[in-house]
C-alpha cells in the first residue's frame, strides 16, 4: 500500500473514489462502516445503491460535475435506522485540467443534528417562555372561575332533579373536565419555560425504580402486558430530585404501556456504565418510524390520536436538568429503547 493509499485507509472521515467512467476505484472503510454495505471495486453507483436512495442522487450529481459542499441527506442504513450524512464531492484533475474521476468524502453529523436540534428547542422554549410568562396568568385565573361556576351551576341543577337535571350534569362533567385537560396544558407550559427548583439529595437507583414499579405493575398487570426489573446490585447512587427523576421515568413507561400490544413485555434495565449511571426502558412495541424518531422531542409532537406529545419532551427536560442524557432507539416493527445516562454521585 502507498502513501496516499495508507493514509486515506487511515482516515475517520468515510472517502470514495470514482473514476472517470463512473466506477468506483477506492472507499475506505470508514466509507463502508457509515454505508453499511460492501462497496465492490469497480461497480457502478446503481449497483450498490437502490433506486431513490438519496446517497445515489448525490452521487450521481457528483458524477456530472456539480461540485458539493456540506450536502447533508438523512440516509436509511441497511438495519432500518437512518443517520445524518453530511457529503463533499469534487472533480480530480491531472495538471492539464483533465477529469480523472471524482472523490466523495463522508462524515456522520447524526449527533451534531440532534445538537442542533436540542439547540432549537431551546431556543423556541425561550421564546414561549417570554410569552407564558405574559399570559398563563390571565388564562389559568379565568379558567379557575369557569371551573368554579361550572361547579356551583352543576349543584344548583342538581337540586331541581328529574332526568333533565341528570343529562345536564352530564354535560357539566364533560365542560370541567376539558376545562382541567386545559389547565394542565397551561401548567405544562409553563413548566418548560420555568423547569422547578430541583431539591437534589442522595439516591439509591434501584430503589426509585423498585417504587416505580410498585405504583405501574397493576397496571401493567391489567393490560396483560410483563413489565421485567433488571437491577445491577453495583449500580451507584446519584444526586437527584427524587419526585422530578421519578415523573421522567413514569412518564417514559406511560408511553411504552400505550406502544405495546396486549401480552408484551417491557424491561426496565439498571447498570453501571463507566462512571455513570445508565436506566434503559426497552419494549416490543410497534417501533417508530424513521421520519417521526427525528422529531419525538418536539414539544407537542405526537403521533396518537389522543395525546399533548409532551411526556418525552418532560422526561428529557428533567433529565437534562439533572445533568444527564436521553436517547431514543427504535426499529419499526420491532420496538423501541430509551436510554437514561445520569452521572453518579461520586
Amino acid at each position: 500500500m502507498d502513501l496516499n493509499a495508507h493514509i486515506i485507509a487511515s482516515l475517520s472521515e468515510g472517502v470514495a473514489v470514482f473514476d472517470s467512467s463512473g466506477r468506483l476505484r477506492l472507499a475506505n472503510s470508514a466509507c463502508r462502516c457509515l454505508l453499511g454495505r460492501e462497496l465492490p471495486r469497480a461497480a457502478l453507483p446503481a449497483d450498490i445503491l437502490p433506486d431513490g436512495d438519496p446517497l445515489l442522487q448525490a452521487i450521481i450529481l457528483a458524477l456530472d460535475g456539480t461540485r458539493l459542499e456540506n450536502h447533508d441527506i438523512h440516509y436509511p442504513v441497511p438495519d432500518g435506522r437512518r443517520r445524518w450524512l453530511r457529503v463533499d464531492a469534487m472533480a480530480l484533475r491531472d495538471t492539464s485540467g483533465s477529469t480523472l474521476g471524482t472523490m466523495l468524502a463522508f462524515k456522520d453529523v447524526s449527533e451534531l443534528k440532534r445538537a442542533e436540534r436540542h439547540i432549537w428547542q431551546i431556543e423556541k422554549m425561550t421564546a414561549l417562555g417570554r410569552l407564558a410568562a405574559s399570559v398563563a396568568h390571565e388564562v389559568g385565573n379565568p379558567l379557575s372561575a369557569i371551573d368554579i361556576q361550572l361547579q356551583l351551576l352543576e349543584e344548583d341543577i342538581a337540586r331541581h332533579g328529574g332526568q333533565l337535571a341528570e343529562g345536564a350534569s352530564r354535560r357539566l362533567q364533560i365542560a370541567r373536565t376539558e376545562m382541567h385537560r386545559l389547565d394542565t396544558i397551561v401548567q405544562n407550559f409553563l413548566r418548560f419555560s420555568r423547569p422547578p427548583a430541583l431539591h437534589l439529595k442522595r439516591v439509591e437507583p434501584n430503589d426509585l425504580l423498585r417504587h416505580i414499579y410498585a405504583l405501574v405493575e397493576p397496571e401493567a398487570r391489567e393490560h396483560d402486558i410483563t413489565l421485567q426489573l433488571d437491577l445491577e446490585p453495583g449500580a451507584p447512587a446519584i444526586q437527584a430530585d427524587e419526585n422530578q427523576l421519578s415523573q421522567a421515568v413514569l412518564n417514559l413507561l406511560i408511553n411504552a404501556f400505550q406502544a405495546v400490544p396486549d401480552g408484551s413485555f417491557i424491561t426496565v434495565r439498571s447498570c453501571v456504565a463507566g462512571t455513570d449511571l445508565q436506566i434503559t426502558i426497552r419494549d416490543q412495541g410497534h417501533g417508530i418510524a424513521p421520519e417521526d424518531l427525528e422529531r419525538v422531542f418536539e414539544f407537542y409532537y405526537t403521533t396518537k390520536d389522543e395525546g399533548t406529545g409532551l411526556g418525552l419532551s418532560i422526561a428529557q427536560s428533567i433529565v437534562h436538568q439533572h445533568g444527564g442524557t436521553l436517547t431514543v432507539d427504535s426499529v419499526a416493527g420491532e420496538g423501541t429503547q430509551v436510554l437514561i445516562r445520569l452521572p453518579a454521585a461520586d
